[in-house]
């Protein structure tokens, strides 16, 4: 997939935990690259060395046209990972809504949901990763979430 004029180098950014990387990488990035033709940015591959890892993720999420937040108990768990959800959500209000891509890979438990994590949630449909009879439904919606432009960005009314 070829990606638009808009500057960016890769096609999408993946927010993740550590506990889910195997999935990551050898689920997600591996079909989205591999049968796609997409450039996904992942974190293990992408980042500097010895660069401060804030520094890292703000200078690779802006070089990505979309983000792919993959959710479960232990993102929920992770501070990394909901500094990271502050990241989407201020993009979000510069870019809209459609910048984001929000996958739940494992059902979140409420006692480990976050306020802003259930802000993010709330505001965004989000895919249900199934294994089986809905795999495919799945991904046909995520790499038409990925391709499918911004749309508008929001517009503040004073």
């Amino acid at each position: 997939m070829r990606l638009d004029s808009e500057d960016y180098e890769y096609h999408a950014f993946v927010v993740y935990c550590e506990q889910d990387r195997k999935w990551v990488h050898d689920v997600l990035v591996k079909k989205l690259e591999n049968e796609e033709d997409m450039r996904i940015c992942i974190h293990h591959r992408e980042f500097d060395i010895g660069a401060p890892i804030t520094g890292n993720i703000g200078k690779y999420m802006s070089k990505c046209r979309k983000i792919v937040v993959v959710m479960s108990n232990d993102f929920a768990e992770s501070e990394w990972c909901q500094w990271e959800v502050d990241l989407v959500q201020e993009r979000r209000r510069k870019q809209g809504r459609g910048v984001s891509l929000l996958i739940m890979l494992h059902t979140i438990d409420s006692n480990h949901m976050t306020d802003s994590l259930k802000t993010l949630l709330d505001s965004t449909p989000h895919l249900q990763y199934s294994n089986g009879v809905g795999e495919k439904l799945f991904w046909t919606a995520l790499v038409e979430g990925l391709r499918k432009p911004f749309g508008h960005p929001p517009v503040a009314v004073l």
